[in-house]
């Protein structure tokens, strides 16, 4: 009995070995596997149309790039056509958040500026304020409302009763074309559904996109990295707060508050969250820690830095001090992050006062003398004078700003 029960066992394992070995030794033929026809079809007119096919399995992105889907091949595509682009965007807060190139850049090909980019997706060039506006709604509210997304409607909507329109006037001919590096320019688009080479790029500040959109998030958060820290460095508004007529950056550069950002230490901070970034972390102030960031008892984060300057000083008929305005009062509680309301009430007390002298004595006879010359002088008559104003408007303007930033008194940066 127990020999016999050895056999069969015996027996048993033989044919496993003999069965697994024949298995082993038979081909794998793949090319006989049976795929339906409807699929290889299928399959083939994708090829022909350059459109592509679906991950049967999961997709494994690459190293940093951790993004599935069509982002993940924009990404692995511009890693290396773009590296400086890709790396721009892989330090950003929103490769860590998983936001790529299609949420930024997708588009529908009903989109009138959309186009089949690399013989995969639908994208549009120009990102608009609206794209960003679907994540950083309070921003784009806030900042629709600027001068700086007006900054070109303000230009052609300039009425000629105004003090500055014989210095825009030569412009518009031209649709202000010499101006978009800061103002911004309309956005046109071509037959190809591009953006045309006269229109673009265009990195104004108040460009019209062709969604009818004005503004440009990028000029002072930059592309595809969109830092924070960027747009609160004072660096950010030089770019186009700069120059003769625009003297705003130059002289906080040569104020005490821009002495004391040159200090490396009062940079540290940048990069903290905005709700983080007032004067405990910044001794220093910059334009957007004093007209931008939620710094202050009461303050939050904007994006219209009108809602904090006192005067509108870049204005030649700037209006008399506000006194106990709203805007008077959010600037106080930046100031009292480091100032005492004493020496803050002075100060302002003082920069109003010499304000309305200079403009009552100096500034609005001025600007009667040169309204009367230039309505009768013709020629190159009217070129000199028109000069000799475009020059009184930048003194007049660096005095203002002077004495409220900069060095009281000055009528240069």
């Amino acid at each position: 009995m127990r020999n016999t029960v050895k056999t069969i066992l015996l027996s048993m394992l033989l044919t496993f070995i003999f069965l697994a070995s024949a298995l082993a030794a038979e081909p794998q033929d793949t090319k006989n596997q049976q795929i339906p026809e409807v699929a290889l079809k299928a399959a083939a007119a994708a090829r022909a149309a350059r459109k592509p096919l679906p991950d049967v399995e999961p997709r494994v992105p690459r190293d940093r790039a951790k993004i599935l889907g069509k982002d993940g091949y924009c990404i692995d595509c511009h890693r290396q056509e773009t590296p400086g682009i890709f790396e721009e965007w892989v330090l950003s807060s929103h490769a860590r958040l998983g936001i790529g190139c299609n949420d930024c850049h997708g588009a529908y090909m009903s989109d009138k500026d959309s186009f089949l980019h690399a013989g995969r997706f639908h994208i549009r060039t120009v990102v608009s304020p609206l794209r960003c506006g679907r994540c950083h709604k309070e921003a784009i509210r806030g900042f629709g409302k600027t001068a700086h997304a007006k900054a070109l409607t303000n230009l052609e909507e300039m009425q000629s009763d105004d003090p500055r329109y014989p210095l825009i006037e030569p412009y518009k001919e031209s649709g202000f074309s010499e101006c978009r590096a800061c103002h911004g320019g309309r956005i046109a688009i071509g037959e190809d559904r591009r953006p045309t080479p006269a229109t673009w790029p265009n990195s104004g500040a108040g460009r019209i996109n062709p969604d009818k959109s004005p503004g440009n998030c990028a000029i002072c958060h930059g592309r595809h990295r969109f830092s924070a820290a960027s747009a609160r460095q004072p660096e950010a508004c030089l770019s186009c707060h700069d120059g003769r007529m625009y003297p705003e950056a130059e002289i906080y550069a040569r104020s005490l508050h821009g002495l004391a950002y040159r200090d490396e230490g009062n940079r540290r901070n940048l990069e903290r969250p905005y709700f983080y970034c007032d004067a405990t972390q910044n001794t220093a102030p910059t334009c957007a820690l004093c007209h931008f960031n939620g710094a202050g008892l009461g303050l939050i984060t904007i994006h219209n830095p009108a809602e904090r300057l006192s005067h509108l000083l870049t204005h030649p008929q700037t209006p008399e001090r506000e006194g106990q305005s709203a805007f008077r009062q959010s600037m106080t509680a930046v100031c009292e992050q480091c100032h005492a309301g004493s020496v803050i009430k002075r100060f302002f007390t003082a920069a109003d006062e010499e304000l309305q002298r200079y403009q009552t004595e100096e500034v609005e006879p001025a600007l009667a003398k040169f309204g009367k010359l230039l309505k009768k002088k013709k020629g190159k008559k009217r070129e000199k004078i028109l000069a000799d104003y475009a020059d009184f408007l930048a003194r007049t303007k660096a005095y203002r700003l002077n004495l409220y930033m900069g060095h009281p008194g000055r009528t240069e940066r």
